[in-house]
């Protein structure tokens, strides 16, 4: 049975918000599987979250609250060099994957590291590409790829906007309905903002798109 995975990586952290997302996105049904990576475990502990697997090269884990939590035997510790190929937001996804999620939440991939920021979107591909539902959270924006269909409802969407930007230089066969500015076998290409700041009016909207990979980024402001 596919797992529902929390990742906190060690991006910029809203406690408020992401206690409040955790709750309404889960509520008593928690995730089956909760992955700190790195810097994200001082989140998780804020919130009084005991995650089942830490790793990193735990060189943003202040050293008293790695040693509050490495006597803990019901958490696994995966421990990488400091020079490795990979960030640590990277080895939670790919864990996550490996460990059977079917779907993942990461909380605190997008902060002031742009470097780290770009990455992290951009790793929503592996997630795809593995056939599991990802999507980056934070306090102003849900971030989510997709290659083929989605549904949005009004009373469930994340923020007032809806931007459309794609992640491979065309995404062809685009179709919006129920959006302000609704769309007809379109084409977008890289670089281009034409679908920046659209928003849903109707009860469901539909996203449709025929080749390409396509970021559907959900914002507050």
């Amino acid at each position: 049975m596919a797992k529902r995975c929390l990742i906190i990586a060690g991006g910029e952290w809203n406690q408020e918000f992401a206690s409040c997302y955790i709750n309404k996105k889960y509520g008593e049904k928690k995730p089956e599987l909760v992955i700190a990576a790195d810097g994200g475990l001082h989140g998780l502990h804020q919130m009084g979250i005991l995650p089942d697997i830490l790793l990193g090269d735990y060189d943003s884990v202040p050293a008293e609250l790695l040693a509050q939590y490495g006597a803990d035997d019901r958490m696994i510790r995966m421990q990488y060099p400091a020079e490795k190929d990979y960030t640590d937001s990277h080895l939670a996804i790919t864990t996550a994957i490996e460990q059977g999620a079917g779907e993942i939440c990461i909380i605190g991939a997008i902060g002031t590291r742009m470097d780290h920021s770009l990455t992290n979107i951009g790793l929503l591909k592996s997630c795809l590409e593995a056939g599991v539902e990802a999507e980056l959270v934070d306090a102003h924006n849900r971030v989510r790829m997709i290659d083929q269909q989605m549904f949005l409802r009004k009373q469930e969407q994340f923020g007032r906007y809806v931007s459309l930007l794609p992640f491979t230089e065309r995404v062809t066969g685009i179709t919006l309905q129920g959006f302000r500015y609704p769309l007809q076998e379109a084409e977008l290409e890289l670089g281009v903002s034409r679908g920046v700041s659209n928003e849903i009016i109707e009860e469901k909207a539909e996203i449709q798109i025929r080749t390409g990979l396509l970021l559907v980024i959900e914002s507050r402001d």
